[in-house]
């Protein structure tokens, strides 16, 4: 079945059980198998691969913005673990009982905290140059990682909350400029600025929750992920350091590893479609 083009799906909303709104979109086959896809920090609903590959690999891919971002109302405590009971709330409201996840950059801890939250709905896993918790046991957390981030993350978990509306700031300025340094052209390109803006439509506090709710306790253990989980990691990472995969792939009891080349902000469709391909197999 061809796919069809995906740059007018519209926005959809579902009530969280604590009773916040979720802003959703769906992408690919209406009769595809569905597979959440997370964003990372900051992001949107809007982030997703580009044109009809999604409906030529049959997937119905659904993504929302997490609280505090685009349109989803803020709940500033939020943890890490929340993820699971938004997620399911957005497939009980589009009546869909299994489905997978799939989690890149800091959206990897919430496609974790999705599979070990609702174990009989999560068919499998995927994190794509996935963020390790920052208080992984045994994990260097830094090595590798580039000072900016490093300091960043520093700062927060020293609870200093100026820093964390600095960094805020900054990432909102960067957007702003077009995305400055980063290698997408064209339609990718269009897609990283309007899921990047679109993050910031509320202010700063999406991404400022979303920092926080990483550094603190995520409320739920790794190894309590069940789920066949595949990993992909980018060996020049400096934003997600190799160590990081390693880390996630020792302590993730069902995982697979799969290395590629590039960095953080590199676009690999081919591989990360693949990924995607095998998250929704045998949901048909």
């Amino acid at each position: 079945m061809a796919g069809r083009p995906d740059r007018h799906a519209p926005t959809q909303f579902a009530m969280s059980a604590n009773g916040h709104r979720l802003a959703f979109c769906e992408w690919g086959a209406p009769d595809g198998a569905a597979v959440f896809y997370l964003h990372g920090i900051p992001g949107s609903r809007y982030l997703r691969h580009v044109g009809s590959v999604y409906g030529d690999a049959r997937l119905r891919v659904i993504t929302y913005d997490r609280p505090g971002y685009g349109l989803s109302d803020r709940v500033p405590a939020r943890t890490v673990a929340d993820t699971a009971a938004d997620v399911a709330a957005i497939a009980d409201h589009l009546g869909i009982p299994k489905f997978s996840v799939v989690g890149v950059s800091a959206g990897g801890v919430h496609a974790f905290a999705a599979a070990a939250g609702l174990p009989d709905r999560v068919h499998r896993c995927v994190g794509i140059k996935a963020l390790a918790p920052y208080r992984g046991e045994g994990l260097d957390f830094f090595e590798g990682m580039d000072d900016d981030g490093a300091s960043t993350f520093r700062a927060v978990a020293r609870g200093d909350s100026s820093a964390l509306a600095e960094d805020a700031a900054e990432t909102s300025a960067w957007v702003e400029s077009d995305l400055a340094g980063i290698s997408a052209t064209g339609p990718v390109a269009d897609m990283l600025k309007a899921a990047f803006r679109e993050a910031f439509k509320q202010g700063l506090g999406g991404h400022m929750d979303d920092v926080a709710a990483h550094v603190r306790r995520h409320g739920y253990v790794i190894e309590s992920v069940t789920t066949p989980t595949l990993l992909l990691a980018a060996r020049q990472d400096q934003q997600v350091p190799p160590g990081h995969a390693r880390w996630l792939a020792d302590h993730l009891p069902h995982a697979e590893l799969t290395w590629m080349d590039g960095g953080h902000m590199d676009y690999q469709e081919d591989a990360e479609m693949k990924a995607l391909a095998w998250a929704g197999r045998a949901l048909f």
